[in-house]
């Protein structure tokens, strides 16, 4: 004796694919690191240009794999103020690319800038950065830094090196920077 399976719709099966959730945590950078359940494949979202006002925000993400599934982003409870410092920047290696930014977020691990013209800025590319402080000195800094990911203008990039024994390093101390 066979059963018939009941009906159902094209959404109740695209739900049953979607099911499981990920929380994952937006850092001070204003990135969130997703991973897919299906694959691990691992992917490193820039979201400035996004106003999330909501603590808690369901998304939908489709890997690369095929496989699509839900993934809450929730910030953090104390909004980190925007820096606002000027600078500019320029890529090592074979993709040429240059410009003005504008750092949006710093802290001792990395940066998130925006700059001044879209440019095509591939995560994983060696920048140079120089920029200048908004202490008492007028500090300039120059610091490497690799980009982990883009959206539209916005990068963020993490240092190359930990130590920071420039101005660089007393400035994310006094600002309470440090992570």
């Amino acid at each position: 004796m066979k059963f018939k399976q009941p009906y159902q719709s094209r959404f109740q099966l695209k739900l049953k694919e979607c099911t499981m959730e990920q929380k994952i945590f937006i850092d001070n950078l204003d990135t969130a690191r997703l991973a897919c359940p299906e694959c691990q494949l691992a992917k490193t979202l820039q979201l400035s240009e996004y106003k999330l006002i909501k603590r808690q925000t369901r998304v939908k993400y489709k890997c690369n794999c095929g496989h699509t599934y839900l993934a809450i982003l929730q910030k953090k409870s104390s909004p980190q103020q925007d820096t606002m410092l000027a600078g500019t920047f320029s890529s090592e290696g074979n993709i040429p690319c240059s410009g003005k930014m504008t750092i949006k977020r710093l802290n001792s691990r990395g940066i998130t800038l925006k700059t001044n013209v879209e440019q095509k800025i591939l995560p994983g590319l060696n920048l140079i950065l120089e920029f200048v402080l908004d202490d008492v000195k007028q500090s300039i800094v120059r610091k490497q830094a690799r980009v982990l990911a883009r959206n539209g203008r916005y990068l963020t990039a993490e240092f190359t090196s930990e130590e920071h024994d420039d101005n660089l390093g007393h400035y994310l101390f006094f600002n309470k920077l440090y992570v």
